[in-house]
């Protein structure tokens, strides 16, 4: 358990010098008490740091390296995850110095801001000093939220790390002084700060300050922390290594710990809606979706659309090819799964099929672009091999992508990025609950709703209206059912990369060919659809966990341990 003190926390990492909150070091109370809003331009600094969420890794993005996608550039840093090329000294997602900078940040900005009382008016005027105390409380929440984000971002790759809290001297080497902490330790930390903002921040937050913390986002984030905490991953028998996961083999009372989280995103007041549209949810722009928990907005642009439209259309350079491992997957609309030894289905691959598919992958012969024009990804079509940046896998990203702009007049669109929303927590609470009593039990106090409910709730919204699972499925095929779910609901969110992992199925997975589908029309004009394997990968165990960054290991004289295999 933590104190609910806040000390100041200075860090120095990897030869950075992190980027001080401007003027937070206040020279006296007059000038504390009038800036108010550069506190709030501080903490909007802070929420910088937070992960971009679209091409987050050069042009690309952890979907080219998961089993969704294939990046079309062989150039691009994230084929290092591919070809096996990840070492201590190169990893191009780590985050390890620039989330401990944001940290550090966030910590500055808890210890300057601790003594701010606006005193000063609490007589003269009794309504700006209600407003400003409300508002210092609720800033200093939202930074604790990002305090425990920044971690879960690192705990997710590394496994345990260092927890620094306390007050040290800026000019020593601070990893000397701080190893890395169990991993169980680190989740207790990061549910401990977001239980602490949650207490300070608002239910909701108005059109001028979307983007920012609330309530249900601080819970919303203790909920997946706990989720990832009942993993396979961090629960292995025998586990004897607590930078690894758990060694005490109580899964059961962590399921319990995280069916009660995320049902609480479930009942949150006021309550969070399906969205109307699923593919409105990757295009929200300046608006507001009663679906989405926390997110980040962003500026208007066109990179992501220069990168990803197909080539041939606009300006686009393709970029990021949804693989045929994600296609296959999603099912018929009478609930079977798709088949490419049915010569039926084999003919006409693309109908009848989950209507999420369409609204995030475009095939051969959809229709594309603000002319709505068809996209020939054949051999020899308009955007099909052999032309230059042509996809490889026979499949274009829809998803995110504004088909609407004219790149050529260079025009842009507002862009969210979406981090939480309700279909994830339906899908987290099914997952721990089907661990728990299996498929149709509920449990006892909130937890009324069974795990099969809790995944018909996503499949059957208004938004998607499939088929229903049925009752039957042993816990084994409910395992396998929620997974495919969120496989195809949470397409390019940034959860298969790391489901894969928290889950151990990498080897099966990751390290599988990468496959797509040749398409060759035919001189009647009939098209033939065959599976080909794209990509040949590498998956190695020790993958499972980042290897710290090699210098920090230095930096620290030992005291920061690497992880094993590396």
């Amino acid at each position: 358990m933590y104190s609910n003190t806040i000390v100041l926390l200075v860090i120095v990492i990897a030869g950075c010098t992190p980027t001080l909150p401007d003027n937070l070091n206040f020279v006296d109370e007059k000038e504390v008490y009038g800036n108010i809003a550069k506190i709030r331009n501080v903490l909007s600094n802070i929420y910088s740091g937070l992960p971009g969420g679209y091409n987050d890794i050069g042009a690309s993005w952890l979907a080219a390296a998961s089993d969704e996608a294939e990046e079309v550039n062989n150039a691009e840093q994230i084929q290092s995850f591919n070809l096996g090329n990840i070492t201590t000294a190169y990893n191009p997602d780590d985050v390890w110095e620039k989330h401990y900078n944001s940290i550090y940040d966030a910590m500055v900005f808890l210890q300057a801001t601790d003594t701010v009382t606006w005193k000063y008016l609490e007589i003269s005027n009794p309504t700006e000093y209600a407003s400003r105390t409300a508002l210092t409380k609720q800033y200093r929440a939202e930074a604790r939220f990002l305090v425990a984000f920044f971690y879960f971002e690192l705990v997710k790759r590394y496994g345990g790390v260092p927890l620094v809290d306390k007050l040290i001297d800026k000019n020593t080497n601070w990893m000397e002084h701080y190893p890395r902490q169990s991993f169980a330790d680190c989740i207790d930390h990061i549910v401990f700060y977001c239980d602490s903002a949650a207490v300070d921040l608002p239910p909701t937050q108005d059109a001028g300050n979307y983007g920012r913390a609330t309530k249900a986002a601080a819970l919303a984030l203790k909920a997946r922390t706990l989720l990832y905490a009942t993993s396979e991953l961090y629960n292995q028998p025998g586990n004897s290594d607590p930078l690894r996961g758990y060694t005490d083999g109580d899964r059961a009372s962590r399921l319990l710990l995280a069916a009660q989280a995320n049902k609480a995103i479930i009942d949150f007041t006021p309550a969070f809606q399906f969205h109307a549209n699923y593919e409105g949810l990757s295009h929200l722009g300046t608006t507001k979706s009663n679906e989405v928990i926390f997110e980040r907005r962003l500026p208007a642009s066109n990179t992501f659309e220069k990168q990803n439209m197909p080539v041939g259309f606009s300006l686009g350079q393709t970029g990021t090819c949804p693989s045929g491992n994600l296609v296959d997957a999603y099912e018929q609309l009478n609930g079977l799964p798709f088949d490419w030894n049915d010569p039926t289905l084999a003919a006409d691959p693309y109908a009848n099929r989950d209507p999420r598919l369409a609204k995030t992958v475009v095939v051969n012969y959809s229709t594309f672009g603000k002319e709505q024009d068809s996209v020939e990804a054949f051999v020899g079509g308009a955007h099909g091999a052999p032309r230059d940046r042509a996809t490889k896998t026979g499949y274009y990203l829809r998803k995110y992508v504004d088909e609407n702009l004219d790149l050529t007049l260079n025009e842009r669109s507002a862009k969210q990025w979406v981090y939480m929303r309700l279909s994830e927590f339906y899908l987290n609470y099914a997952e721990v609950m089907n661990e728990l009593y299996g498929p149709d039990a509920a449990g006892a106090g909130t937890l009324t709703i069974t795990a099969r409910a809790a995944v018909n709730s996503v499949r059957t919204r208004a938004a998607l209206k499939l088929k229903a699972l049925p009752a039957g499925y042993t816990q084994d095929d409910m395992r396998t059912a929620i997974r495919h779910e969120r496989r195809v609901e949470l397409a390019f969110e940034g959860h298969r990369f790391w489901d894969l992992r928290r889950w151990m199925m990498a080897s099966q997975t990751l390290g599988a060919p990468l496959r797509g589908v040749r398409i060759e029309q035919q001189q009647n004009g009939e098209i033939n659809y065959t599976p080909v394997v794209v990509e040949s990968r590498v998956w190695n165990d020790r993958l499972y966990f980042y290897p710290i960054p090699q210098t920090e290991v230095i930096k620290s004289n030992g005291v920061i341990v690497q992880n094993k295999g590396w």
